[in-house]
């Protein structure tokens, strides 16, 4: 596919000096383990199933897991064209929709929603850990901020998760409040206008929403964000469109499964670079960069066409056998910013204890005939 851009701005080389260590982050990792750990803990009390595929502490409860293509576009602005996206080319990978809480929540509840890629095959120098595999992973959440900006917020809200009154009630309450305060931040900075109510108002259709990375990675010479973004005419009727609540267990999941029964989805990957470290910082990943200063810019279209888009077995396969963290992947497109290096420790906490405990390990994908 043809796709030139005069993307109309100078992106920020990267630079080792705008990574700032926060002398925190040393001090509390053992305060950080010790609270993952609880809260991995906590979850599997209350969780009826076992999830080892993510740190299982969040994202626990997959509504799709589907395979599908990446076709890299053609004739990119050398700015655009950087990393794995330095040459054109259609490459296979797995999507993964998700809740961001670790519980099995009822789909009635405004709660974050997630969205985990592996592309497989990417050729590259690999991050630590990953060497052996030639997946590459992205991690998006439907809303343009993360809340904790800093190592000693986002330790503080996992210690209130941990140690909270963990019944069913209260993290029903706590789910609505992340929710509400997530999209209220966006709809304050010019996001998108809707606001949810905690008084049962559904929740839109997970296919018809915009997906960030919300933390900067690494991409090639330079520093950016990554959105994914619907554009398939079906996906866009679908914006803002409620779910059916009369299977409120399951209304998300159930909502995926009937649109791959008959449609395709298209969707587009695109890039925020970074052109001022001041009002772009990489460091606060609370901080949404302006698309003023830098609009998103598109460097590949992927789509999926129609399948069973969720079932026991592809469960078995995706949320029992594969890890998707974002430091899974090329050197050139490593996370960047404190909340990414505490994540990391979290991923390889998981990893460990899951490889203890799985009888069948997790293991990289090297096709998508398993998923057919």
């Amino acid at each position: 596919m043809q796709r030139t851009i005069d993307i109309g701005i100078s992106p920020l080389n990267y630079n080792p000096a705008y990574e700032v260590l926060d002398e925190n982050e040393t001090k509390r990792k053992g305060s950080l383990q010790y609270t993952l750990r609880k809260l991995s803990e906590t979850t599997d009390r209350h969780s009826p199933y076992l999830m080892r595929g993510l740190h299982h502490s969040v994202h626990t409860k997959s509504h799709g897991l589907i395979s599908a293509e990446m076709e890299i576009y053609d004739n990119l602005p050398e700015p655009l064209a950087q990393g794995m996206f330095a040459t054109p080319k259609k490459l296979p990978l797995v999507m993964r929709f998700t809740t961001v809480p670790g519980d099995i929540l009822n789909d009635k509840l405004c709660t974050p929603r997630s969205l985990a890629i592996k592309i497989l095959g990417v050729e590259g120098e690999r991050l630590s850990g990953s060497e052996e595999a030639t997946t590459q992973n992205f991690l998006f959440v439907n809303g343009s901020s993360f809340l904790s900006s800093s190592v000693q917020q986002f330790l503080s809200n996992l210690k209130i998760l941990a140690t909270s009154d963990n019944s069913p009630e209260f993290k029903q309450f706590l789910s609505q409040i992340l929710q509400a305060t997530s999209k209220l931040i966006d709809s304050l900075s010019g996001g998108r206008q809707r606001l949810l109510n905690s008084e049962g108002q559904s929740e839109p259709n997970i296919l018809g929403e915009t997906y960030f990375s919300q933390d900067p990675i690494l991409y090639g010479n330079y520093m950016a964000k990554v959105a994914l973004v619907p554009i398939a005419p079906t996906l866009l009727a679908l914006k803002d469109k409620p779910v059916d609540i009369s299977f409120a267990s399951d209304s998300q999941k159930k909502s995926v499964v009937d649109f791959f029964i008959t449609n395709t989805a298209e969707w587009e990957l695109r890039v925020q670079l970074c052109t001022d470290i001041n009002q772009m910082p990489i460091e606060d990943s609370s901080v949404i960069w302006s698309e003023e200063m830098s609009p998103y810019l598109p460097i590949a279209k992927i789509t999926a066409k129609p399948q069973i888009a969720w079932s026991p077995y592809r469960s078995q396969l995706v949320d029992n056998g594969m890890m998707f963290s974002p430091w899974h992947g090329i050197k050139s497109h490593r996370p960047l910013g404190s909340v990414t290096r505490l994540r990391k420790m979290s991923y390889e906490m998981a990893k460990n204890a899951n490889g203890m405990t799985a009888a069948k390990p997790i293991c990289e994908p090297t096709n998508l005939d398993d998923l057919c």
